[in-house]
């Protein structure tokens, strides 16, 4: 079997991190399955459309590296991929069904337009939907169970007298959701629906479609839900879940991809860092949970933290330098920036923490003369722009001889020198080491801050 899987996003708004998750999934078993992985926009439902959110999804999708393989912007032989430019193709298949017997169709009561009364006769019916407002319900055959399987969780069972006949075809002439998605998903040759367990109570109008249609049905996998940490389901009124705002309050994408392909799907062995290569390869649909998975944000932090601990410099730098240049922090002079990217990148767990260390070492600095008046600071400044200036090289082995000789020559050592000297160079009592300050800071503009003050 050839495997084909979808992404079918309603061009609503943002992409829900949740959605991220679904997307992910499908891409990972069809790259895995040497398949097709196909974005289709579900944008049946045209009061809740929102003007550039395809263009958003696409680009979002992209952006984490999940690159769809057929979708609106990128052509294959089952498009078009937007449900709105598909509408004569559910015209056929709904008129099969009214001929069927399998569906019937619902005129306004002339009396009472919020009624509606059904024309059970399809050939009287075939014949005044040409003039007549309509909708199209699906029969539901009561006293029946449906069983259906699924990937993850078995066999499930459906009463059928607890679901009634639906509409398949609106007023205004659209799909709705349940019947679209048959449709396009036959048609576009999908193997495997993954999809999230939201969907779990349309599953038996989907399955009755495929049997009314004569159709195969593909395989349906439906993902346990996101949870908040109260074990409440993951929404946006609960926080901001955008898989676009990850991003932009500082996670690298890598390392939102291997935090919520954990989420619900568990590895064999014990590893928590995946590229998505390493995912490609190890994901299981068998691996999948059937409870909901606690989106555990600290546990993002953590891992976003770890990705900027090993990435490469020139990469890391990349990222510090869109963050830096929002706040319009002047990095042109790229030795310093290599230093202050290679001091940094070890302090921080999230790009945007990148700020407060700038401003340590590229933002004027302002201090109150008279937190230096307990200390020999003009001495001490003397003695280190003097050291400074003979250095050749700049070393902790040249930084802790000047502090030896400080000690040696001042009598001052400890907090009576560090403290003054931060003071100086950074503007802050307290921070990182005076080794660390003047190997970002480089041997010139340490001289001259410490100039300043003698």
């Amino acid at each position: 079997m050839k495997v084909r899987t979808r992404f079918a996003p309603s061009p609503t708004g943002v992409l829900h991190v949740g959605g991220l998750r679904t997307a992910l999934y499908n891409y990972l078993f069809a790259k895995q399955n040497n398949g097709k992985f196909i974005l289709r926009i579900e944008d049946t439902d045209q009061k809740r459309f929102i003007k550039n959110a395809t263009n958003n999804l696409q680009h979002t999708l992209k952006t984490y590296g999940l690159r769809y393989d057929e979708g609106p912007d990128k052509k294959g032989l089952a498009g078009p991929y937007v449900q709105s430019k598909r509408l004569h193709v559910y015209k056929k298949y709904y008129l099969k069904l009214i001929k069927d017997g399998t569906a019937y169709v619902c005129f306004q009561n002339e009396l009472q337009s919020d009624q509606l009364v059904p024309e059970w006769n399809p050939e009287i019916a075939l014949k005044r939907i040409t003039n007549e407002p309509f909708v199209v319900k699906l029969k539901i055959h009561k006293n029946d169970t449906l069983i259906v399987c699924d990937e993850i969780r078995g066999k499930i069972s459906f009463d059928l007298n607890l679901i009634d006949d639906f509409i398949i075809i609106k007023t205004d002439g659209y799909p709705t959701y349940h019947f679209a998605n048959v449709v396009d998903d036959h048609l576009m040759n999908i193997s495997h629906v993954i999809r999230g367990e939201e969907w779990l109570p349309s599953l038996p109008k989907h399955v009755l479609l495929y049997k009314y249609l004569n159709w195969d049905t593909p395989r349906f996998c439906h993902l346990p839900l996101l949870l908040n940490s109260d074990k409440s389901k993951l929404s946006k009124r609960q926080g901001d879940v955008s898989a676009e705002k990850f991003l932009i309050n500082g996670y690298i994408k890598e390392a939102v991809i291997n935090f919520i392909a954990l989420l619900g799907w568990h590895p064999k062995n014990n590893q928590e860092i995946f590229s998505l290569k390493e995912l490609i390869k190890s994901f299981s649909i068998n691996m999948i949970n059937k409870s909901g998975a606690v989106f555990d944000i600290e546990k993002l932090n953590w891992m976003n933290g770890f990705y900027i601990k090993n990435m490469p410099l020139d990469n890391l730098a990349l990222y510090f330098k869109k963050e830096l240049q929002k706040s319009n922090i002047d990095i042109s002079d790229l030795k310093k920036f290599f230093r202050f990217t290679k001091f940094s990148q070890h302090r921080i767990d999230n790009i945007t923490e990148i700020i407060n260390e700038a401003n340590l070492f590229y933002q004027p600095i302002t201090i109150n003369l008279k937190e230096l008046e307990h200390y020999q600071y003009k001495n001490i400044f003397s003695l280190w722009k003097h050291e400074l200036c003979q250095m050749k090289s700049l070393d902790k082995e040249s930084i802790n001889f000047i502090i030896k000789k400080t000690k040696n020559k001042l009598d001052i050592y400890g907090k009576n020198m560090f403290l003054p000297l931060r003071l100086a160079l950074i503007g802050t009592p307290s921070g990182p080491d005076i080794f660390s300050i003047i190997y970002v800071l480089g041997i010139t503009e340490s001289s001259a801050r410490l100039e300043r003050w003698i």
